[in-house]
């Protein structure tokens, strides 16, 4: 369950293709988050915080020497920790509509990746 939903919230959040700073990504994220789950002008803020804290630690860990391995259970461990913190910012009907959205991405994530499967057989 956990697995599933730090996955969830990973897909959820990250979309780091299409921005190319921490800023700019953590501001997009917030921003989408403001939008559907409603947050206050002071929980926006927050959760920029949150979001650009976290990014900027993947970016440090991404560009690391450690092995792919260790780099995947940091970046498991600071999505982990992203969630804890959302969840003193956000009131219980907002972190339930997240942990919702999320789970909905990474059905929607597992379904593709076992249709590119297919076409590949």
């Amino acid at each position: 369950m956990k697995t599933l939903l730090f996955a969830a919230t990973l897909c959820f959040f990250l979309n780091s293709n299409a921005q190319s700073t921490a800023e700019e990504r953590a501001s997009s994220q917030s921003t989408r988050m403001k939008t559907e789950l409603n947050l206050t002008d002071d929980q926006y803020a927050k959760v920029y915080e949150i979001n650009l804290g976290i990014i900027q630690k993947n970016d440090g860990i991404k560009n690391s020497t450690y092995s792919e391995e260790v780099k995947k259970e940091i970046i498991r461990s600071n999505e982990m920790a992203r969630r804890a913190m959302f969840k003193d910012v956000l009131t219980a009907a907002q972190y339930e509509t997240l942990e919702k959205k999320a789970a909905k991405a990474i059905k929607k994530k597992r379904r593709e990746k076992a249709e590119k499967k297919e076409v590949k057989d």
